[in-house]
Order: C-alpha cells, then structure tokens, then sequence
C-alpha cells in the first residue's frame, strides 16, 4: 500500500460483490485503519444478486461498516439480462463493459478519488494471459495495481491484493470469520477468462510459481500506465470517453433501436 502511495489518510471506496476477494479486501482495509465505504452493485441475476447483497450485509452488520447500494436496472433502465436479450454482445463483456462505468460515476458521486478492488494473483495473472494471446495493447497499457487519475471524473484505482492467490484469500476468510458468497455467477460459464485460469493453474501444477513470475515480471518491466491519446467527453453523459459517445451511451443507443424495431414488427 505504502509502496503505491495509498496511505490510511487516503479514504476509499470499496467496490464489493459479496465474495471472497472484495469481503476480504475490506477487512484487510479496515484492519490497517483505512477509512473507507462498501459499494455494491445489484446486476438482477435471478437467484445470484440477492444472495450476494445479503453477504456484504452481513458483513457490514457485523464490523460495523457502511456501505450503499445501486441497482443497474435503477440506473440504466435494464437488467443484465434484459440487456443481453437486445445486444449481440457476450453477458461477460456487457456486464464487464457496465460495472466499469458505473464504478466510475458512482466512485466520484460518493465523493471518493480512490476505488479499491479485489482483483487478486489468479484474476491479473490471467487477464495478463489473456491480453497477450490476443494482443490488446490498449489493455496492457493500463495493466497494473494502481491506476492514476487521468480526468476528473475518473478515479484511481488500486488492486491490493493482486500479489495473494485465490487460496490464501480462502484461507484467510476462514481464519477471520468470513463468510463470502460461494457460489459463482450462474451467467459466466464459459467465460474466456475462466480458461486462461485454468491454463495458468496447470502451468502453476508442473512448475509452482509460473503466476507470480509471469505477473511480476511483466509488472516490473513495464511503465507507470500513461494514456497515450486525450480524453474527451461523452456527449450524452458527459463521462470520459475517446468517442463522441462512450461505450455504455453507445450500448444504450443500440439497445433503443432494438427496442423500437421489436415494436414495429410486433402484431398489428
């Protein structure tokens, strides 16, 4: 933390899902005398965002913590689901592409510069794999444990624990009495970077350690991240943006017109 100047008099907002990783990253916060708030995003997953919700409540209860939730439906006017019924996109990109934004906004809304999340080992090291296999440079760039400012209206972002794996994270729940979601989002089988997991663990059963090396020798050989083009300003929504309209104005352009076509061809 010290390291990448996030001292305990820097407040932070946390994002939290209700899982091992963001539950624990609140704890280990807390612990050091970080001041900070839980933010929780209800998607409207049948059978998953309740449950989730219902973990970092008890949570919070329990620590005496605050912590303030958003629904995507409130916001945007869709759930994920109903989303995903009008766009071609894949659920794992749509829910990746909004949960960013929003993040975001209500970061700033909520009167924070700095937003903490869960992001461990397993999670970089992976979308490391993946960013190479595919060569997005743009998401290599910006590939690193904390992410300064570049406009007013983006924080910065910080990743903790991106040095401690899935397992000691588990082990540590269970060493403090935490008691996170366990079940995985029914809407991510067969997500992509479940796979480039799977590939890393493997790798990491013949040769212990293939994650941290791969992670931290590409970290430490990299720059301070640096946006290579200006920002500029959604014209909708007035987010940042390199486009006249941001990804999500865009999604929800795309989302209108479909909308409308499904009417025009309904019955007379």
């Amino acid at each position: 933390m010290k390291k990448h100047g996030i001292l305990p008099d820097v407040p932070l907002l946390v994002a939290v899902s209700g899982g091992k990783d963001s539950l624990a990253l609140w704890e280990v916060l807390n612990e050091l005398g970080y001041t900070t708030k839980g933010l929780h995003i209800d998607l409207g997953i049948d059978g998953f965002s309740q449950p989730s919700e219902e973990a970092v409540d008890r949570f919070a209860s329990e620590r005496n913590l605050t912590w303030t939730r958003y629904s995507l439906k409130e916001i945007f006017g869709y759930d994920l689901l109903e989303i995903k019924k009008r766009s071609r996109r894949k659920i794992c990109s749509l829910c990746g592409l909004l949960k960013r934004q929003l993040l975001n906004r209500l970061t700033i809304k909520e009167g924070f510069q700095v937003l903490a999340t869960g992001h461990n080992l397993d999670d970089e090291a992976g979308r490391l794999l993946g960013n190479l296999v595919r060569h997005r440079n743009e998401y290599l760039d910006k590939q690193s444990p904390l992410l300064p400012s570049t406009h007013p209206r983006l924080p910065a972002k910080f990743k903790p624990l991106y040095r401690v794996d899935a397992h000691e994270i588990r082990t540590y729940c269970k060493l403090k009495k935490i008691f996170p979601l366990e079940a995985k989002c029914p809407l991510s089988r067969g997500a992509t970077s479940h796979i480039f997991k799977e590939a890393l663990n493997f790798l990491e059963t013949k040769m212990p350690g293939t994650k941290r090396q791969f992670l931290y020798s590409y970290l430490d050989r990299k720059k301070t991240p640096l946006d290579s083009l200006p920002f500029g300003t959604c014209k909708l929504c007035g987010e940042p943006t390199y486009d006249d309209l941001c990804s999500v104005c865009n999604l929800a352009r795309h989302l209108e017109e479909n909308s409308k076509k499904e009417l025009d061809s309904g019955p007379a």
